[in-house]
C-alpha cells in the first residue's frame, strides 16, 4: 500500500539535515541515503513512495521520473562495494547491511552501554554511530530493547594510559614506574606504601590481563614491594602516573617462568592471585558442568561416572591444576554440592583413566597431600567468611 503525503513528510524528516539534491549525482546519493535510512525487511518503499519522499523533502521538481528512479535503484543494487544488499520485491525496495546486521549491532550496543571503561559522553557518541548502521525504524526498536543500569561512569582514560605505558615498557624491555592506591569510603584514592615506606613502585611488567571486567598488570620486583611477594597483580584502575622507566627490565628464571606461564594461568581464569598450584579431583554434577566450563574452558576430561546418562544428578570426576587461593575457594563455594573436591581415585583409576598421561611420574600420595591441603585451605576460607556472624 502506497504511503500518504503525511507519512512521506514524516519519513523526510528522518533524513539527515545536511542532505541536498541539486543535481543527478546528488540525487543518486539521496536515494542511497533513503534506502539505507528508511527501509528494512519490515518497511519497504515503492517507486511511488520514494518519489513522494523526494517531493516532500526537496520539492516536487526534484522528484525523479519512475524510469530514472528505477534505473538508479538497479545501479545501487549492482554496486557490491556499498556494504548493502538491496532487495527488490513486489511491495517495494528494502536494504540491509551485509556485514553488520541488526543483531550484531544489538550486541555492540549492549557491549557499549555496559562498558565500565567509557564515559557517558563516549558511550552516547558510540551509540549514535551504531544506530547509523541500521534503519530509523530498527533504531527505535533497538533503543527500546537495550537497557542497562544508568550508573555514573568515571573516566577510564587513566586506565588506558596505564595500559599504553605497560605495553610500551614491555616492547622496549623497560620497567614501569607507578603508584598503587586504595580507595576510601568516599571514593578518594590514596597511595599505598610498600614495606620500605615508599609509594613509588619500579617493577618489571610481566603481562596484561582482562579478567572479570577489569584490566590487570602483573609485575615482578626483585625486592618485593609488600609481604615478601615478588610477583603481584595490580588492577590498572588503581595505578596512578604509570610511565615507562629508564631502568632495564629484569631478566632471570622467575621472570621467564612467569611470562611463559601467563597464557596458561589466563586460561585457568585464576591468574589474578598467586598461590601454590595443587592438583585436585572434582566430582561434578551434570547440571553444574557449565560452571566448570565457564571458568576453565572445555579442556577438562571426565571419568568414573555415576548415575544414569540422562540424569541431571549424574556425576563425573575431573582433574584440575589450580592455585590455592581465595579466588578458587570463592568460586568453589558458589558451586555448592554441584562441584566438590574429592580424594584421588585408586592407583588403578589413576593409571587407566583419562588423566594417566597428565599424572605420569606423580604418586597418589602426592595427590592426596594436595587434596588435604586444599580441603583445609577451603575450610579455613569458610571459617574466615562466617567468623563475623558467629556469636
Amino acid at each position: 500500500m502506497a504511503i500518504t503525503a503525511a507519512q512521506a513528510a514524516e519519513l523526510a524528516d528522518l533524513l539527515p539535515d545536511e542532505l541536498s539534491c541539486n543535481n543527478a549525482r546528488e540525487r543518486l546519493l539521496c536515494l542511497l541515503t533513503m534506502l539505507r535510512t528508511l527501509t528494512d525487511a519490515d518497511h519497504t518503499l515503492s517507486n511511488a513512495d520514494l518519489r513522494l519522499v523526494f517531493a516532500q523533502r526537496f520539492g516536487a521538481s526534484s522528484a525523479p521520473s519512475e524510469n530514472t528512479l528505477a534505473a538508479d535503484v538497479h545501479a545501487i543494487k549492482n554496486c557490491d562495494w556499498l556494504d548493502l544488499r538491496l532487495h527488490i520485491t513486489p511491495s517495494g525496495y528494502w536494504c540491509e547491511r551485509t556485514q553488520l546486521t541488526p543483531s550484531k549491532v544489538r550486541m555492540l550496543l549492549n557491549a557499549t552501554q555496559s562498558s565500565r571503561f567509557l564515559t557517558m559522553a563516549q558511550c552516547a557518541e558510540l551509540q549514535e554511530d551504531l544506530f547509523s548502521l541500521v534503519s530509523r525504524h530498527q533504531e527505535d526498536d533497538l533503543a527500546g530493547q537495550v537497557l542497562v543500569e544508568q550508573r555514573v561512569r568515571k573516566s577510564y582514560q587513566e586506565v588506558f594510559d596505564a595500559i599504553d605505558a605497560v605495553t610500551r615498557a614491555i616492547n622496549r624491555d623497560r620497567k614501569i614506574e607507578f603508584t598503587y592506591t586504595f580507595t576510601d569510603f568516599v571514593g578518594k584514592a590514596h597511595p599505598l606504601e610498600g614495606d620500605d615506606g615508599n609509594t613509588l613502585r619500579v617493577e618489571t611488567p610481566i603481562a596484561l590481563y582482562f579478567v572479570g571486567g577489569n584490566y590487570y598488570v602483573e609485575t615482578y620486583a626483585a625486592t618485593p614491594w609488600r609481604h615478601g611477594i615478588d610477583a603481584m597483580m595490580c588492577r590498572a584502575d588503581r595505578m596512578l602516573n604509570t610511565q615507562v622507566s629508564s631502568e632495564k627490565a629484569d631478566h632471570n628464571r622467575r621472570v621467564y617462568d612467569l611470562r611463559r606461564s601467563a597464557k596458561r594461568r589466563m586460561e585457568a581464569g585464576l591468574n589474578v592471585a598467586d598461590g601454590m598450584r595443587r592438583r585436585i579431583f572434582l566430582r561434578v554434577r551434570s547440571d553444574a558442568t557449565n560452571m566448570l566450563f565457564d571458568r576453565f574452558g572445555f579442556g577438562p576430561r571426565f571419568g568414573l561416572f555415576e548415575g544414569p546418562e540422562d540424569d541431571p544428578a549424574r556425576t563425573g570426576i575431573t582433574l584440575l591444576e589450580v592455585p590455592q587461593t581465595s579466588t578458587f575457594f570463592r568460586w568453589l563455594s558458589s558451586a555448592g554440592q554441584g562441584i566438590v573436591m574429592v580424594e584421588p581415585p585408586s592407583e588403578l583409576a589413576l593409571t587407566s583413566g583419562p588423566w594417566a598421561k597428565a599424572l605420569r611420574g606423580t604418586s597418589r600420595d602426592e595427590l592426596l597431600d594436595d587434596y588435604r591441603r586444599m580441603v583445609q585451605g577451603f575450610l579455613d576460607y569458610l571459617d574466615r567468611a562466617r567468623a563475623p556472624y558467629l556469636e
